[in-house]
């Protein structure tokens, strides 16, 4: 039984409700919508509009979901929930912006690390080189 063109909008407008409701889950919504996955990653390549949305739809839920999960987490670093507190600076220090990367790299130099001041140029090719003095082997 073919669809009609117009009934093929409505199901993919009941998709992308259905999208939205199940936070971006595609099987779910493809249940709700009562569509196979195959039908929407199909519509996803013949239809730009509709992979528009649907991309952004995932990308809305994602962050929905990511701000309610931030919450709960705060909510229990709050009442003294040290493992929460562990995770969440783990999480969030893990994805530090490149500036903040750099600053921490640049203020925290290695330890080992050490100058050593030449005073004369070390390539034989340079004007006011100076050739090392020859170790010995000890045998004397």
């Amino acid at each position: 039984m073919k669809r009609t063109a117009e009934a093929i909008v409505k199901k993919k407008a009941i998709m992308l409700n259905a999208m939205e409701v199940c936070f971006g889950n595609i099987s779910k919504a493809a249940k709700m919508a009562k569509i196979t996955t195959r039908t929407h990653y199909r519509w996803l390549k013949e239809d730009r509009q509709y992979a528009m949305e649907s991309e952004d739809l995932k990308d809305i839920c994602f962050r929905s979901r990511k701000e309610q999960l931030l919450e709960i987490a705060f909510e229990l670093a709050q009442k003294g929930n040290v493992t929460v507190v562990n995770k969440l600076l783990s999480l969030y220090c893990k994805n530090l912006p490149e500036e903040m990367r750099m600053a921490s790299y640049q203020n925290n130099v290695p330890t080992r690390a050490t100058v050593k001041w030449i005073s004369t140029p070390q390539d034989p090719r340079r004007e006011g080189y100076v050739k090392p003095p020859e170790q010995g082997r000890g045998g004397g």
